[in-house]
């Protein structure tokens, strides 16, 4: 096959590839090279149709070949780097684009491909640096802007975030995943009914995008409305079963009046059958060092050593481990961090950065690590890490601190409780065994910017002020009913309901509108939006009496409120997240 031959033949095979003949156009790129082994194009070429099959070391290695053919072949370092960035190798994909941008400095998809490792490395100022520098070299390209939108609120920049969404739907006003993208960090700025004017323009063009019909379902939750929540959320999962989706799910019926702990329950071993159940043959037998009396290794689970429920949940238990006894290991799976996660590394004898890193790989570092007692910190809540207890890395395996129920796992050995949270006869609806401790089951830290107790609001209003500082999913029609009624009987008390969602207009005036459709009046009833925590605190003084919600009653919040000197008036339920303010 002469030269010309050659290029005729790998011009055909180009064509079909374009056309999506993949087959096709292999057997030809594989015919030129039979006769021309060298052939860097038809190399490269194959590799994309690998790639695109996930024959992922194949893949690298036609385009390691490509390169050894031709050094300077751009096109192939930045194929090669998309490859190994789907092997999870960030780092060895960040020097193959570094390498495509030394021999092409204005490669603006290369810039692009080099932010997304930058964040999988959790290196997001780089990151942004990489996305901007695409910007630049294109500035009509929507991906850009959409990826910058997502460092930006890794770093919590949400006004920004929402302008770098704007500025890609305004290029690309029929691009879908700029919508969901816009709508996602609106709900994060409490504008949630916004939010879901956005996904559902979202999904007017593109009907079957399961990702904004999850989005709409945290909208919906964010608007206090879990049933609708609930419906989108089985969109989605009818569109893409997945694992996440179908844990939204469950989360949301606690908020639910009714749904009950059985049905709870068995929803919770539904979602092991599916996704966890099936991981349970990578579990193999621990040889860990069974020596009596010898340090245990201690590994915690979770993304939330920040300021987070959880952080102010565990930090105590970190801080007085028995280091002589324990040796401890953080598995933190971080969005962010603050003055807390430092305190967290500190007390910690290990700290494992493992944001981005895939199930499989985390249960093999934790085997590896040869843990004694692997201590889940999250449940089925955001950003939990339930597939890797599945795997049964660790021989005893605990869930508690940051879960609101059973996880249903088989392979969750116990679940810290204490008899508050789990009366008898409750140990029906949990697939773990209960460790009941004798008080309450979580050891709260306030923070050392909490300001001093007030002295009662009423002593100088002259009137009763009740509040709940929850978020609104928890803030239900049998809620507003109850309360009502409360604020019927003392016809000069006020209600403040204050939390982030209210920082949208849209929700404050339907909340006022469901009080008046139970003969309150707006002026009664004080709503406010997200304010620092700090500030939150404070507002406490303008409280004299704490108002819990239900069926899922408050967990930080009540005990923030007690520290603040408020009492907490709760209605004790029949769930475990319906009993929090209880124990605490």
């Amino acid at each position: 096959m002469d030269a010309s031959v050659v290029e005729r033949e790998f011009a055909l095979a180009v064509e079909r590839q374009r056309q999506g003949d993949l087959g096709g156009a292999e057997r030809v790129y594989r015919e030129i090279l039979t006769a021309a082994p060298d052939h860097a194009g038809s190399i490269h070429n194959l590799g994309v149709i690998l790639y695109q099959r996930g024959c992922l070391e194949e893949a690298v290695a036609a385009y390691h070949r490509a390169l050894d053919v031709a050094p300077d072949f751009v096109e192939a370092y930045n194929n090669l780097g998309l490859a190994l960035e789907r092997q999870r190798r960030f780092a060895d994909a960040e020097q193959v684009y570094r390498r495509a941008l030394s021999l092409r400095p204005d490669y603006a998809s290369a810039y692009g491909n080099l932010g997304d490792v930058l964040i999988a490395q959790s290196r997001l100022d780089e990151a942004e640096q990489a996305y901007r520098a695409a910007m630049r070299l294109r500035s009509d390209w929507p991906d850009s802007y959409i990826r910058l939108g997502l460092v930006l609120m890794r770093q919590q920049r949400l006004s920004e975030a929402e302008t770098a969404y704007r500025q890609a739907t305004r290029l690309a006003p029929d691009l879908a995943g700029a919508y969901v993208n816009l709508g996602n960090v609106l709900e994060l700025q409490g504008r949630a009914v916004e939010a879901e004017e956005v996904l559902r323009k979202a999904l007017q063009l593109q009907p079957d995008y399961a990702g904004a019909y999850v989005n709409l379902g945290v909208a919906l939750k964010s608007q206090g409305k879990p049933e609708e929540a609930i419906g989108a959320y089985r969109q989605a999962l009818a569109l893409e079963p997945t694992a996440s989706t179908h844990m939204n799910i469950f989360g949301c019926m606690h908020y639910i009046a009714n749904v009950g702990a059985a049905n709870l329950y068995a929803e919770a071993r539904r979602w092991n059958a599916l996704y966890a159940k099936p991981l349970a043959a990578r579990a193999a037998a621990h040889d860990n060092d069974r020596t009596p009396g010898r340090r245990l290794r201690i590994g915690y689970v979770s993304s939330d050593f920040h300021r987070h429920p959880v952080g102010f949940f565990v930090l105590p238990v970190f801080a007085y481990h028995d280091k002589e006894q324990f040796e401890i290991f953080a598995y933190a799976g971080l969005l962010r961090r603050d003055d807390l996660t430092q305190r967290f590394a500190g007390y910690a004898d290990h700290w494992r950065e493992v944001r981005g890193m895939d199930d499989e790989t985390l249960a093999r570092l934790i085997r590896t690590d040869r843990i004694d007692i692997l201590v889940d910190l999250a449940g089925h809540t955001g950003e939990n890490r339930l597939l890797v207890f599945a795997r049964k890395p660790a021989p005893i395996q605990v869930s508690g601190g940051g879960n609101n129920d059973t996880t249903g796992l088989d392979a969750m050995d116990y679940l810290l409780s204490d008899r508050f949270h789990t009366p008898a006869q409750s140990e029906r609806y949990f697939s773990e065994t209960l460790i009941r401790l004798p008080n309450d089951y979580i050891c709260y830290g306030p923070p050392d910017y909490a300001p001093g107790v007030a002295s009662p609001p009423h002593k100088h209003q002259g009137y009763v002020t009740f509040g709940c500082f929850n978020n609104l999913a928890k803030i239900n029609p049998e809620v507003i009913t109850l309360w009502a009624q409360i604020l019927a009987a003392l016809p000069g008390a006020r209600l403040k309901l204050q939390t982030r969602e209210l920082s949208d207009a849209a929700t404050r005036e339907r909340y006022r509108s469901l009080f008046a459709a139970v003969g309150i009046e707006p002026q009664r009833v004080d709503l406010a939006g997200r304010v620092s925590h700090e500030r939150l605190l404070a507002t406490y003084a303008d409280i004299d009496i704490a108002l819990d919600p239900f069926p899922y009653s408050g967990g930080l919040t009540t005990c923030e409120a007690l520290w603040m000197g408020v009492p907490v008036i709760t209605l004790t339920g029949n769930t475990f997240a319906g009993r929090h303010s209880t124990s605490h």
